[in-house]
């Protein structure tokens, strides 16, 4: 077989695979279930914070504002050794609002991830129900807790939704409508595979699980060394090793906002941070990771020598176009049963954008370190000796 051969049985394989399962996802989108539930658990949301002094109070103020009975919810934030204002501002804004609580993480063990190991402190001190994620430069809508716990029906133990990135002035358009569009992508990916009774990846940032299924797999014990992931590592445990089932909230009072990163140095960072769980993905998805790894290098790689050694049949471009055409299906059904819109107009260079960004995220998280909250890291915590 000569090397032309081979790229393109390559492009061919990886593109068939990808191709396949985002179809796959698109159905599994169909099939999601509006939430009906009319249980009123109690609750406790979790924010996680580090240095976050310009939003903390008001992701505090959002989440404090909740339709859902007062009795019935608490906020507890925890501070993650803020090296500012964070823990002072939370202290005040508690003084004034008894829902919300401050608690200080202690110092993590050698080969535990901060952001774990905070978590954890909190479901520790707490003893509701059911138990929200989100973060700190989040702001949720007032009927947020509701909306998220109508979908915890008998049989559920794990609850994903979207978070949409809110306009900021100043910033460029394609590094805004990158983010926008690439995380809402990678969102509708999910809640397919949510609608497909599997489970890959979700957002800590609008999250929610039942405490009985954290504590039947263990918590957060066997991933405590990830600095990724624990939200969607966590998911896919409860899914794998319990009866409980997942599902997504799509409907728009559900929905959260966030600020977009301020430059693609961050996006990067922030890309590379992702990528360090997923070694830890079942077998069935580290494949389709895998072949559309393949598929991203071998287009970024022979795409612009499409007519130089493809004349008669443009492989490379033929599976480029194809994909695009499977990625803008996804992404439009979502828009629609999500009620969000606006984004399209950055699709065509977004999608040539997010090709050389994985492959850098890709590189960067197996072979680098990455930065989050000020501290340097790489995908595990070193382990003890």
């Amino acid at each position: 077989m000569s090397f032309l051969s081979l790229i393109s049985a390559i492009i061919i394989v990886s593109g068939a695979l990808y191709i396949r399962q985002i179809l796959l996802f698109t159905r599994g989108l169909g099939r999601l279930e509006r939430g009906i539930n009319g249980t009123q658990y109690s609750v406790v949301v979790l924010v996680a914070a580090r240095d976050e002094e310009r939003n903390i109070e008001r992701c505090m103020t959002a989440l404090n504002g909740q339709d859902y009975p007062k009795d019935k919810f608490s906020v507890v934030v925890i501070d993650d050794h803020s090296t500012d204002r964070t823990a002072e501002i939370v202290g005040r804004f508690s003084e004034k609002h008894p829902n919300v609580k401050l608690l200080r993480a202690e110092e993590p063990l050698l080969n535990v991830s901060p952001k774990i190991n905070a978590l954890d402190h909190a479901i520790a001190e707490t003893s509701s129900e059911l138990i929200f994620t989100t973060d700190a430069d989040c702001v949720v809508g007032p009927e947020w807790i509701s909306s998220i716990v109508k979908h915890f029906d008998r049989q559920v133990g794990v609850v994903s939704g979207v978070t949409l990135f809110s306009r900021f002035p100043g910033l460029a358009p394609v590094l805004e409508g990158f983010q926008n569009l690439d995380f809402f992508s990678q969102t509708a990916c999910g809640a397919g595979a949510i609608g497909m009774n599997a489970v890959n990846n979700c957002n800590g940032s609008n999250m929610g699980f039942r405490r009985s299924a954290f504590t039947e797999v263990g918590g957060y014990a066997a991933i405590s060394h990830v600095n990724s992931g624990s939200d969607s590592l966590l998911a896919q445990r409860i899914v794998a090793m319990t009866e409980w089932k997942m599902r997504f909230a799509f409907e728009p009072k559900s929905h959260i906002s966030t600020a977009p990163l301020k430059s693609w140095r961050q996006v990067l960072e922030q890309r590379m941070r992702w990528v360090g769980q997923t070694p830890n993905y079942r077998p069935s998805t580290l494949l389709f990771l895998g072949a559309s790894f393949l598929l991203y290098l071998t287009l970024f790689l022979f795409t612009p020598l499409t007519f130089i050694y493809w004349p008669g049949f443009p492989t490379p471009l033929i599976i480029l176009i194809v994909k695009l055409a499977v990625d803008f299906s996804i992404i439009s059904k979502f828009m629609k049963l999500t009620g969000t819109g606006g984004m399209m107009k950055f699709f065509l260079i977004s999608e040539l954008i997010h090709i050389p960004v994985v492959l850098m995220a890709v590189c960067g998280s197996f072979l680098g370190s990455f930065e989050w909250k000020g501290r340097r890291m790489r995908r595990e915590m070193p382990q003890q000796r």
